[in-house]
């Protein structure tokens, strides 16, 4: 059973030019050609920390969490919710290894689809004067509950944030993620190029040395629909809420 072009979204979040965002998110959605214009909205909340196991270098451990609701379709008549757990080790300064599981939920008019993840995962960070970077690579193995074949996806993300000058507690955000489904799937995944997602934004630290940060931005969302030959582009408004403690 192959699922809806919607389920290849996963619609995964104060915006650079909020005239932009608003007329993005108020106009219905349109065609233009072969393509699809949808928008959505994506609230999540990250957190990382270390993970505190007795006789052991807890500096080096670490646990990670996040979770997920996604409300898409106008006016956003469907859901997506992930919970993602992990684990990690802290190699150097610079590089990390994790391993999670998440769990994935797409509620749709007509279909409601749960899917479980395995994931693995390497994280590279480096400064560049006051610009830092994020390299992130990640494999998911996919379960889905509408066909009995794994899916295997690798997603590449490239993200940077520089403070504002003047105003250390804000800073610029922007980061690039990219998708490839590694195999086909009797539940639609097609190997190949899936999507692609880019974030512009802002990030605000209530205080210095606050465990909390967030970021609202705009967030382009661009699909690749194998079995009927459209690309999906949905405009999104992001709010990520961040807590490191």
């Amino acid at each position: 059973m192959a699922l809806p072009r919607r389920y290849f979204v996963h619609r995964i979040p104060i915006a650079t030019l909020w005239a932009l965002l608003c007329v993005a998110l108020l106009l219905p959605g349109t065609a233009r050609s072969a393509d699809i214009v949808d928008r959505g909205l994506w609230l999540a909340l990250f957190s990382q920390g270390e993970l505190d196991v007795p006789a052991a270098d807890t500096e080096k451990l670490l646990w990670w969490y996040d979770t997920h609701a996604r409300f898409f379709g106008g006016p956003f008549p469907e859901f997506q919710g992930i919970v993602r757990p992990g684990i990690g080790y802290q190699y150097n300064d610079n590089h990390s290894l994790w391993l999670g599981y998440a769990w994935v939920r797409d509620v749709l008019p007509d279909l409601d689809v749960e899917e479980n993840r395995i994931w693995q995962q390497w994280g590279w960070t480096e400064e560049f004067g006051d610009i830092k970077t994020l390299w992130r690579s990640r494999l998911e193995q996919r379960f889905v509950s509408v066909g009995p074949q794994v899916g295997w996806r690798f997603r590449q993300l490239l993200r940077a944030s520089k403070p504002l000058q003047n105003h250390p507690r804000l800073t610029w955000v922007a980061w690039d993620e990219i998708f490839f489904h590694l195999r086909d799937t009797d539940w639609g995944a097609v190997a190949g190029y899936n999507q692609n997602r880019v974030f512009v934004g802002m990030g605000v630290t209530p205080s210095k040395g606050s465990p909390w940060r967030t970021e609202v931005g705009y967030l382009y969302q661009q699909i690749d629909i194998p079995f009927d030959g459209a690309n999906l582009s949905n405009h999104i408004l992001a709010v990520n809420i961040f807590f490191n403690p």
